[in-house]
Order: C-alpha cells, then structure tokens, then sequence
C-alpha cells in the first residue's frame, strides 16, 4: 500500500496582504512600537523543540530590529529571562486571537520557524507565507520541501548566527509573490480537489458523504489538526456532505459541516476514550459514509471500525510527531495501517517513516 503525500492548505481569504500601513497601526495601537527598518515574528508553541531560544540569541548578530513572540507553552519563563539580555528589542505577545494574526503578520517584515525536531507542516508557516511574509526556516518537517529562494531560505538547526544571516537575505523579498505562491499551491480549494480526487479513487465514484474523525474540532482553537481538518471540511462540503466525529468541538452544523462531538465524564477524557466512545456512539451509522478519515491514531481506529461496516478507511498522519518513537504507538499505528485502505502524510519525512514501519 502506498502513502499518499497531501499537505496541509490555508485560508487565503483570511490570511493574506493587506494595506501595510494599517497593519502597523493597528499593531502599534494594541501591543508595541515597531522597529523602523526589521521586525521580525514568531507564531507557535514555546517548547524545547521549537528552537526559539536559538532565535532570540539571532539578535547579537543583528545590528538592527525587534522581534515578536506569539503564543505561550513551558519554556516561557526561560524565554523571558534570556530575553532580558535584549533590551527593548524582544517582545512576549501572548496567546492571540487567530483572528489577528493576519494582521500582526501584515505588520511584519519576516517569520522564522526555528525548530530543533519533531516538527510537521507548519501552519503558522504556511499562514505567514499566504501573508505575504518571507520565511527563515530549519530543515525539519516539511520545510524544505516549501521554501525556496523566493520564499525565504533554510539553515542549519540550532544556529543563531545562520538565523540573523537569513532574516538579512530575505527581509526583502517580493511579497506578492510569496502569497501568489501559497495561494495557488496551498489554498483550501487546491487542497480539497487533491484530497477529493483521492477519495474518489479509493471509493472507486465520487463519494457523496465524507466522515473525519479527529479529536479536536472549532471552536477550540488550540489544534492545528482540529483547524486543517473544519477548514478543509468547509472545501469539500462544496462537493459532497461532511461530518466531522469529535471529542472537542462544537455540536451541530457550521458553515455547512455537521459536527457530531463525543460527549465524556468528567474526568475521563482521553484519546482511547475518544476513540472507543466514537466507535460505540455512531456504529450504528457508519453505513451512511461512503469513507471516513482518521486523524493519526486515535481517529485511525475509528475508521478501521467503519471499514468493518462497509465504508471505506483512509488514516491520515499529520506529521513525523504522529508516529512516535514509543512501541506501543508504532505498533498501534502500524496494525492500523496494514488494515485501511490508504494512508496519507502531510510531508514527504512522514510518509517515509511511515513506508519503513509498513516493511
């Protein structure tokens, strides 16, 4: 069986270029002054694995410039005290609405992802691109399969000096062009017609009704995978029905996708649970989908279990993360893999360390 590489997309509706002039302003107005000439921005967790420790010591390379700290997580306090030896120049912004990260992003003149391991298909990489914004990036997860010279550059993991060098050779790139890029190769619309067509392929005729089974769902915010899967969802109901089966999420039908959460006991929550509470509640209906897509594992069992009752099973791994290290998930996420009808990788890196566990 062969993996199927599909990328993740974005909404080029929402982010995307927009007047810079505003964009400063509001951001002025809300948060921080801007620099005059170099404002850089991050977007993402704090944790050891993300590397931004690395960007903040890019800064004594930097002879000019600020730089913006979007989120929060348990290196925070660590951050913040490394900081402390930029003056003026590092600025924490906290959890944000995802709603004002397009114009934060607008605000800005480039975005560094620099992660040390253990990263999959950035979003935060692809929303800054959709904004325009030139991206600096370490060689883990897809990254280097996305930017080239006219989107930003790669260097090396854990080097600060390589990060201030490739915000300097970057900081100057055609903008449009960058967007131009994301929104012809990673708009929702682009990705929903490959995903389409896969499934189309798998169920042999155009499915009529698609389930995704993936733990988190809107309006919590705080899952990439929950916001890739509503937002690509939202695409392909254009073609055909979408249910979403979740564990945290919404009730009912938003923006023409049925979601249908797994409600638990206080206390009991977790992803076996998600996944065995999923099985019991809808079995019964599982005949009404033409094919359901398991979000790595815990959604991967869910639609083995509709395979039983008829409807095809894809399995789809959101990122090397999905396959882990630990025996008992590999082992887990290969006895699923031998038995659905197709699996997909958001990045090349998944696909082959899910190719190696399958042989």
């Amino acid at each position: 069986m062969k993996v199927r590489v599909i990328p993740n997309g974005v909404d080029t509706n929402k982010f995307k270029p927009i007047n810079r002039k505003k964009a400063v302003e509001w951001f002025e107005g809300k948060f921080y002054e801007l620099d005059d000439d170099l404002n850089i921005v991050y977007v993402g967790r704090f944790s050891e694995e993300k590397g931004v420790e690395y960007l903040i010591k890019s800064l004594q390379y930097l002879d000019e410039g600020k730089l913006f700290l979007v989120g929060g997580g348990p290196q925070e306090i660590k951050l913040k005290k490394l900081a402390e030896r930029f003056t003026n120049r590092v600025h924490f912004l906290g959890r944000v609405s995802h709603e004002e990260i397009p114009l934060i992003h607008n605000a800005m003149d480039v975005f560094v992802l620099p992660s040390v391991s253990m990263e999959g298909f950035s979003n935060s990489m692809l929303e800054a691109l959709a904004c325009g914004l030139p991206v600096v990036a370490t060689p883990i997860g897809a990254a280097p399969e996305i930017i080239n010279n006219k989107l930003g550059t790669i260097v090396n993991v854990g080097d600060s000096r390589a990060i201030a060098e490739g915000v300097n050779n970057v900081r100057d790139l055609d903008r449009k062009r960058i967007h131009v890029f994301a929104r012809s190769k990673h708009s929702f619309e682009v990705i929903a017609d490959k995903v389409y067509s896969l499934y189309s392929k798998i169920t042999g005729y155009p499915p009529e009704s698609i389930g995704f089974a993936s733990l988190f769902a809107p309006p919590y915010e705080l899952s990439g995978v929950g916001m890739q899967v509503f937002q690509l969802s939202k695409s392909l109901a254009k073609r055909c029905s979408v249910t979403i089966i979740c564990g945290v999420g919404g009730e009912g039908n938003i923006d023409g996708v049925r979601l249908v959460r797994v409600k638990s006991p206080d206390g009991l929550f977790s992803r076996p649970f998600y996944s065995l509470s999923a099985i019991l509640k809808i079995n019964f209906r599982f005949q009404d989908f033409d094919l359901i897509d398991g979000r790595n594992w815990e959604g991967g069992l869910i639609s083995l279990a509709a395979k039983k009752k008829g409807c095809k099973a894809v399995m789809s791994l959101r990122g090397e993360g999905a396959i882990g290290e630990a025996t008992w998930k590999r082992t887990l996420n290969k006895f699923i893999m031998q038995r659905v009808d197709c699996v997909t990788a958001t990045d090349s890196k998944t696909a082959k360390k899910a190719e190696e566990l399958l042989t």
